[in-house]
């Protein structure tokens, strides 16, 4: 079993701060095409634009050489199609996500900056594109566009998924985390969250998110414990024995949770779950 903080790590790369271009609202030019790396020509459409639109490699496939990439930009940019526009979204954004991994490289982030560019090309031509709703959550979720903006992804994943349902499934998933959680400024909601939790788990009735949703109220005992650790450690948080004190706190709370539901669903739950907080 995965304690309550796996639904951060799960589906969450915060520490992925991406400094890219801003182009969402600014640039009104379009950004150059830069050196056009082999690894981008290793790519194609991701499981979550197959399950949205499983005719998009048929009806927009992906360029194949740089002949290819160079016309398909001006035919986008010239008429304007979706689809056009799209494809071109989705090709470069391998460098949104290379700018600060393994396969970094200095094209990374002009990649990134055109992705921006064509993403938000896609919602002026059609506001209700579920992936373009989808990916812009992305985009400030990881900070895409020079910083993360967890209320601003959460606008967009609401959307998305309001319009679209479990064809974005992604949108919910995100959305049960951050009110999970409390994420970026968002405020913790439980009500949202195991709202969010449910549609997940209909969706695959197999999966762990069906098991979390059997045991959410001692997720949510969980979570309210180490918010109380957190707000104690708050008062003094340069102080390392404080801090401690703090956590020997919640091993007593814990305990005296687990005793009060000897024998139960609950406190098998909480037993398999350990603190992890209390690495000082």
């Amino acid at each position: 079993m995965m304690n309550t903080m796996r639904f951060i790590s799960l589906f969450i790369t915060l520490g992925a701060l991406i400094v890219c271009k801003p182009t969402w609202g600014k640039d009104t030019d379009p950004p150059s095409i830069p050196p056009l790396r082999d690894r981008l020509f290793t790519k194609d459409y991701r499981k979550i634009e197959l399950r949205y639109d499983p005719n998009l490699p048929q009806r927009a496939p992906y360029p194949k050489t740089q002949q290819q990439v160079i016309d398909l930009y001006h035919q986008a940019l010239n008429e304007n199609n979706e689809d056009d526009n799209y494809v071109l979204f989705s090709f470069f954004r391998t460098g949104c996500s290379d700018f600060n991994g393994p396969n970094y490289s200095v094209n990374a982030q002009e990649e990134c900056s055109l992705a921006n560019f064509f993403l938000a090309r896609v919602l002026n031509l059609n506001p209700t594109n579920g992936l373009a709703l989808f990916y812009m959550g992305q985009t400030f979720h990881r900070g895409y566009l020079g910083e993360i903006n967890t209320p601003k992804a959460v606008e967009y994943y609401e959307k998305a998924y309001h319009l679209h349902s479990n064809s974005l499934i992604l949108a919910a998933q995100n959305l049960f985390v951050i009110y999970m959680h409390g994420i970026g400024g968002v405020p913790q909601d439980f009500d949202k969250a195991k709202y969010y939790l449910e549609k997940v788990a209909a969706d695959n009735p197999k999966g762990i998110e069906a098991y979390d949703l059997r045991n959410f109220d001692t997720h949510v005992d969980m979570a309210k414990l180490l918010n109380e650790s957190d707000r104690c450690k708050q008062k003094d948080p340069n102080n390392r024995e404080w801090r401690l004190k703090c956590t020997d706190e919640m091993d007593k709370k814990r305990e005296e949770y687990i005793k009060k539901y000897q024998g139960t669903e609950r406190a098998r739950n909480w037993q398999e779950n350990p603190d992890q907080e209390s690495s000082e």
